[in-house]
């Protein structure tokens, strides 16, 4: 008999080849080598920290639009991260958190990926977390498209941005049909309702919106708890989840300002942190607030200016009771700070073009307070901190010849209490010509031990002083070539070398959850893509990735899938304006915290939008987990349970109406 992983082996090459067989069977049209150009035409920011396409762009870029999001019904920033090559996303029924090449490790609440919103830096400043699962502040129908930049970024943007950098960028008002009403239901219970508005006075917009969502609780079974004192294991309507999102951004010529707020409740049915089993009282909270002015000043020849000040607050709130005394604890963390960064950029002659800049983080408050609720009113923990960071970075892009380029660059940072850490990074792009582009880079990274897995913990003093920061070095070799028409072709070989790992692990003496250095390790294999597009609407993107990831020590690696393959295929259906989307994951087997191996799984979600010309309304359907494959992830040390089940099949429905 066949095993799975055999099985899945076609599926891998068939999502590599397919869009091959596609085009070798398409009869050749100008439009769709058009779609192809502007695709690959189309500007990123977060590779340089200035606009140019992806093909000149000193890194290996993915790039997903907002007519992809919709394409394939991604409700979340976690499942748009999950369609790149090379990411894979775990899932511990509270939050998502997002592994690059393999690696993601116990207690990185993704902290070693940066995320940025229109260009600004999103990270919250106690667990320096990128938020990417329902609590990420933004709807994604306001994403215009999102840029993947993967390997070490933090030679242009400092501490967290080691595995890579996802830039955000929102749609403006004048991207938007019109005022809208979206209204969504699906079969597990969920309902969503969200308005946009939009207004124009002479060269100023403004855009608002608001989001509310809602998640019941489902049943979830959980072995490791099957006693008859714990309800045989079965945490009953525990798993229910609320979101609300509202967004404004006024533009006007040369300047605009942003605002976001969110608020985030989840139910927590698998007990992290020894919470009592099946307990209704059970509940986490991430509030996230941010507010960005943007200001630019084009110069023409001079060069560009740009500048940002912002401020930012994230709260979390958990409510739980714990053994052995059962009384309800309230656990909650406040962080605010404010942000400013100026930048500029220069022509210098024909062959020069230099990025420099400077940023400021002022750590206003990084609070933590526990207390107990019952049976009266008591503190038990209550710490405040703040802090800063300032960084200063320059970026030379130097032409050497006609479609020879190379980038150097670096950037100084200091945090409070540490020394200065310089970073470097070098690249070399070689277009022989248009169709064609081979990249050679060089870097380094690092992470800062961030608040949270330093100071005291609710138990007493559990600290690590001597916490180091975490070093990355990669080396990485992409090609992208243009091959035909309406294809695409394009790889990468990377390594990358990770020094003083910062993970969370039990204490020998206490057994407490504690962060220390534990080693290093590294990461190396390969990434491959294809795409194809043609005029009668077709398009298909496949990849695969192998990849392998060692620790020191011979130490076991959890959440570490060797093989990843992706495919995603669309196509306009004879009905009007129909089209159908279909997705396929395919991510291969992982070991647990325990050691244990678990199954590969695969994946389909298919999306079917109807959208009629000349019609104020649009339908789109979508069916996620088709084949209600079982899915499941490793636990994390906070867990009881080695294995972590996701939910299974489920639809929605969705309209939006505009005015």
């Amino acid at each position: 008999m066949l095993s799975r992983s055999t099985l899945r082996r076609p599926l891998r090459i068939a999502a590599l080849l397919l869009p091959l067989c596609a085009q070798a069977q398409a009869p050749s049209h100008d439009a769709g080598i058009g779609e192809l150009e502007d695709l690959l035409a189309m500007p990123v920011y977060a590779a340089s920290r200035l606009s140019q396409n992806a093909a000149d762009a000193p890194a290996a870029v993915t790039v997903l639009t907002a007519g992809d999001i919709r394409t394939f019904g991604w409700r979340t920033l976690a499942e748009i991260l999950n369609a790149v090559r090379g990411v894979h996303v775990r899932n511990d029924q509270a939050y998502d958190y997002v592994g690059v090449r393999g690696l993601s490790r116990p207690g990185d609440y993704s902290s070693r990926v940066l995320l940025l919103i229109d260009g600004v830096r999103a990270n919250e400043n106690l667990y320096d977390s990128a938020m990417v699962g329902r609590e990420f502040p933004l709807d994604v129908g306001l994403i215009e498209r999102v840029e993947f930049v993967a390997g070490p970024g933090s030679a242009l943007y400092g501490s967290n941005a080691v595995f890579g950098v996802v830039n955000v960028v929102t749609r403006s008002a004048a991207n938007l049909r019109g005022d809208q009403l979206t209204v969504t239901a699906a079969t597990d219970g969920t309902k969503l309702l969200g308005t946009s508005a939009r207004e124009f006075a002479g060269g100023a917009s403004l855009l608002l919106s608001a989001t509310r969502e809602h998640r019941p609780g489902e049943d979830r079974y959980y072995a490791v708890y099957d006693t008859p004192a714990t309800n045989h294991g079965v945490a009953t309507g525990l798993d229910a989840e609320d979101d609300a999102k509202v967004y404004a951004r006024y533009a006007a010529p040369g300047w605009s300002v942003a605002a976001i707020a969110s608020k985030r409740t989840k139910e927590v049915p698998n007990a992290a942190y020894d919470a009592v089993f099946n307990d209704p009282a059970t509940r986490w909270r991430d509030t996230f607030a941010m507010v960005d002015g943007a200001w630019e000043r084009d110069l023409g020849a001079r060069g560009l200016w740009n500048a940002h000040v912002g401020f930012g607050q994230y709260g979390y709130e958990e409510r739980a009771r714990y053994e052995p005394d059962a009384l309800l604890n309230r656990y909650r963390d406040d962080g605010r700070w404010g942000l400013a960064d100026l930048r500029g950029t220069w022509q210098l002659g024909t062959s020069h073009r230099l990025v420099a800049g400077a940023e400021y983080q002022r750590d206003l408050r990084q609070r933590t307070r526990s207390w107990t609720l019952e049976p009266e009113t008591a503190p038990t923990l209550d710490v405040d901190a703040s802090g800063h960071r300032v960084g200063v970075y320059a970026n030379d892009e130097w032409t050497l010849q006609p479609g020879l380029r190379l980038g150097l660059g670096a950037r100084a940072d200091r945090t409070s209490g540490r020394d200065w850490r310089l970073t470097p990074k070098g690249s070399l792009v070689w277009r022989p010509h248009e169709d064609l582009s081979v990249k050679l880079m060089a870097g380094q990274a690092y992470r800062d031990p961030n608040v949270y897995e330093t100071r005291p913990g609710i138990e007493g003093s559990t600290i690590d002083p001597q916490l180091h920061r975490e070093h990355v070095r990669s080396r990485e070799l992409a090609v992208d070539w243009h091959a035909a028409e309406a294809l695409r072709l394009s790889g990468s070989l990377f390594h990358t070398r990770i020094d003083s790992l910062i993970e969370q692990v039990a204490d020998e003496a206490t057994g407490l959850l504690v962060y220390r250095n534990v080693g290093g390790g590294t990461t190396q294999g390969v990434e491959l893509e294809s795409e194809w597009v043609d005029a009668r609407g077709w398009r298909v993107r496949g990849s695969w990735t192998a990849q392998q990831v060692r620790l020191s020590g011979g130490r076991p690696v959890s959440n570490a899938p060797e093989h990843l393959a992706k495919l995603h295929a669309s196509t306009p259906l004879p009905w009007g304006s129909t089209r159908l989307g279909l997705e396929v994951l395919d991510t291969s087997w992982r070991h647990t915290l325990a050691g244990q191996r678990l199954p590969g799984s695969v994946v389909l979600n298919t999306t079917l939008q109807y959208d009629p010309a000349g019609q104020p309304w649009s339908l789109l359907f979508s069916a996620y987990n088709l084949t209600d494959a079982r899915v499941v992830d490793p636990g994390g040390p906070e867990h009881a349970s080695d294995v972590l089940d996701r939910s299974g099949r489920s639809a929605s429905l969705g309209v939006v109406v505009r005015f």
